[in-house]
């Protein structure tokens, strides 16, 4: 991968588009990270920190094009 970029933020993993959205990535064969995840869900909804943000989803930047398309298509 080269120089990656942030396509989209969800408040949390049970948000259906987020999943929809990484098996689109999957399926298109387009390589993606999600930065996060997991501080979210142990954190929970009522943790006050700098490290309480968006679930990102990023994909290298020659796949942005693509999975921004794919990413218009859910919403």
């Amino acid at each position: 991968m080269g120089r990656l970029v942030t396509t989209c933020t969800f408040l949390n993993s049970f948000d259906v588009r987020y999943n929809l959205f990484k098996d689109m990535l999957e399926e298109a064969g387009i390589g993606y990270i999600v930065v996060n995840e997991n501080r979210r869900i142990a954190g929970g909804a009522l943790v006050v920190s700098p490290d309480n943000v968006a679930i990102e989803i990023k994909v290298d930047e020659e796949n942005e094009a693509n999975a921004l398309e794919i990413l218009q298509s859910i919403k």
